[in-house]
C-alpha cells in the first residue's frame, strides 16, 4: 500500500494513479465537502476563538508546504517547476498571511481568485498520476481543500465580503503577475499557471489541441473573467441571504 509513498512522478508505472472521477477521487472531494462544512460550522460557532483558529490552519498550510519541499529535497526531485508560482501556490501564500495580517487587498484575492481557482483544481486534478498512498496525492487533495474552505469561512462568517468595486484589485494582481509568469515561463520552459499549455485532465485540452495556443489562452482569458464576476455575484448574493452587515467585516 505504501510502496510508492515516496515515489515522484517520473519513478511511477504508467498504471499507478487513479481517473478523473473514479471512486478514490469521488472519495477524496467528499471528503473534503464534509471537511470544509464542519471547519465553517466550527469558525461560525466560535466567534471568541476565531483569530486563534486563522493562526492555526496559517500554521497547517505552512507545515503540510514545508513537509512537500522537504520530501521533494530528500528524495532528489526538487526542482525550478516546484516555485509556489501557480495560481494555488500563490492562493496558499496570500491566504497565510491574510490569516496572519488580515488586509482588504488580501482578502479580494483569495475570496474572488483563489478559492475558485483551488476547487477547479480539485474537479480537474493534475496529479492523478500519483497513487492515492502518495504524498503527493494525499498534500495536494488536502491543501487544495484548505484553500478553499478559508475564503468561504471569510464569506459566511461575514469576516469578509468582497464588492465589486474592488475589482480593480483583481486586475492589478492579474496585470503584474501573468506577464512575470508568461516571462518566467518562456525563460524556464515551465508551465507556471497553465499559461504554456493547458492542465492536464481539464476541459480546456480539447479546445488546445483542436484550436490551438492562441485560441486557448482567449478562451483561458474569457473563462477567468465570467468566473471572477461569477465570484462576485456569489458573494453578493451570500451577503444579501446571511444579512451581513459591512461593519461586522474586517474591512468595510
Amino acid at each position: 500500500m505504501f510502496d510508492y509513498y515516496f515515489t515522484y512522478w517520473d519513478d511511477l508505472p504508467e498504471d499507478s494513479g487513479f481517473s478523473l472521477y473514479s471512486m478514490p477521487h469521488i472519495i477524496w472531494l467528499i471528503v473534503i465537502g464534509a471537511g470544509i462544512y464542519f471547519g465553517v460550522n466550527l469558525y461560525i460557532g466560535e466567534r471568541a476563538d476565531r483569530k486563534k483558529q486563522r493562526y492555526i490552519y496559517a500554521g497547517i498550510i505552512m507545515i503540510m508546504e514545508a513537509y512537500k519541499y522537504i520530501i521533494l529535497a530528500v528524495t532528489g526531485n526538487i526542482g525550478f517547476q516546484h516555485l509556489p508560482l501557480h495560481l494555488c501556490g500563490l492562493a496558499a501564500i496570500i491566504e497565510v498571511i491574510y490569516l496572519i495580517y488580515p488586509c482588504s487587498f488580501l482578502g479580494e484575492l483569495m475570496c474572488i481568485v483563489a478559492m475558485p481557482g483551488a476547487l477547479a483544481a480539485l474537479l480537474f486534478p493534475n496529479w492523478l498520476r500519483y497513487p492515492v498512498i502518495n504524498f503527493m496525492s494525499i498534500h495536494s487533495f488536502i491543501i487544495h481543500g484548505i484553500l478553499v474552505m478559508l475564503p468561504v469561512m471569510m464569506m459566511l462568517s461575514g469576516e469578509y465580503a468582497p464588492k465589486i468595486v474592488h475589482i480593480y484589485k483583481i486586475l492589478i494582481f492579474f496585470a503584474v503577475v501573468v506577464p512575470l509568469i508568461y516571462f518566467i515561463n518562456i525563460w524556464q520552459g515551465t508551465n507556471f499557471m497553465f499559461l504554456s499549455n493547458p492542465s492536464g485532465n481539464s476541459p480546456f485540452e480539447g479546445i488546445y489541441e483542436k484550436y490551438g495556443y492562441g485560441i486557448y489562452l482567449l478562451v483561458y482569458g474569457i473563462i477567468v473573467i465570467v468566473i471572477i464576476l461569477c465570484m462576485y455575484a456569489v458573494a453578493g448574493l451570500i451577503k444579501r441571504v446571511r444579512k451581513i452587515d459591512e461593519t461586522d467585516t474586517l474591512f468595510s
